[in-house]
């Protein structure tokens, strides 16, 4: 009865302790974490592109900037930039905030994702990407917490404003919708490959094809195609030297058809001289047998004025800086 008893009083003189224990350590914890997120007076988004990329970005101040990158032939990422990264190069988490006026609702945590050392210090996936943006358009906030490298105890916190963002979201359509296809690094190297002896070109190689005809037709900047002929193993030297020519030729012929100007295109055979893969395999055999296929573009050539995106007059977005907006 008196251990009960004992216990009781115990409970009662340690109750008032811990709450005030759970008070304390929360208000040091908020007062550890530098905070960086804009708010109704001073949250703006930018919006730049041309028919490679869209860049829709907002300014957080104090911190760097919020990035949303859509590339031709490409879903979007979002990328976090700024000129000095407080926080620690291990991996941050990520999460969506609810909006502020349902400071009762629980965040939606969304992992946790890589740091790397220079601008841009995060790059999300396109899920988690589409996830960030579906989450603006719902008035919510995606956030990234992490400790600061140079004190564990210590934290930052990136919040995305969703400020303004359904309309600022309709002028990113317009640049989004814009796009290419397929962008040059999809289609820089691409190979045709063909049957033992083939020299027909398949269904599926006139698909490769059509889609580096298709951007050549729209990047003036290619200046150079090299077409390079290869066979595999078997047979006699002289006869895959002509077999990788006659291949080599029947991609010509393909590009010069579709209106490809033969003044930039170079092709060259070279038989069994340079092999991929194993000419052991019938694996590796399928693989040598090739035509592959090289672009080359002067990124330094300023687009024409009719590939950049203009802003609407009516845009609520203001104009941004497309770095590299020659890729």
């Amino acid at each position: 009865m008196f251990g009960k008893r004992c216990m009781n009083t115990v409970k009662s003189l340690m109750t008032p302790l811990i709450i005030s224990l759970i008070a304390f350590v929360s208000g040091t914890a908020g007062a550890q974490t530098l905070k960086f997120a804009g708010g109704p007076e001073n949250t703006y988004w930018m919006l730049s592109g041309n028919v490679f990329e869209c860049r829709f970005e907002q300014p957080v101040p104090g911190y760097g900037t919020a990035v949303f990158v859509q590339r031709a032939g490409e879903d979007v990422t979002f990328t976090l930039e700024t000129r000095r990264n407080l926080m620690s190069r291990t991996p941050a988490r990520i999460s969506i905030a609810p909006p502020p006026w349902q400071p009762s609702t629980r965040s939606e945590p969304l992992g946790l994702v890589s740091m790397n050392a220079s601008s841009p210090v995060l790059a999300l996936d396109y899920g988690r990407s589409n996830q960030f943006m579906h989450a603006l358009r719902e008035g919510r906030m995606p956030t990234v917490s992490h400790e600061t490298y140079y004190d564990s105890g210590r934290f930052i916190q990136v919040q995305v404003s969703a400020v303004e963002f359904e309309k600022a979201f309709q002028d990113y359509l317009l640049c989004a919708a814009q796009l290419l296809n397929v962008n040059f690094e999809q289609i820089e190297r691409s190979k045709v490959r063909f049957k033992t002896g083939g020299e027909a070109l398949s269904q599926e190689d006139l698909e490769v094809l059509d889609r580096i005809i298709y951007y050549v037709k729209n990047d003036p900047r290619v200046t150079a195609i090299y077409l390079d002929g290869h066979t595999d193993s078997i047979g006699r030297r002289y006869d895959n030297r002509q077999i990788s020519k006659r291949r080599a030729e029947a991609v010509e012929r393909y590009l010069l058809v579709n209106d490809i100007p033969p003044e930039i295109i170079t092709t060259r055979f070279h038989g069994s001289r340079y092999p991929v893969a194993d000419n052991a395999t019938a694996k590796g055999r399928a693989e040598n047998r090739r035509v592959t296929v090289r672009l080359e573009v002067d990124k330094d050539m300023p687009l024409p004025d009719e590939m950049l995106f203009k802003l609407p007059e009516d845009a609520s977005v203001l104009p941004g800086s497309l770095a590299g907006s020659g890729r």
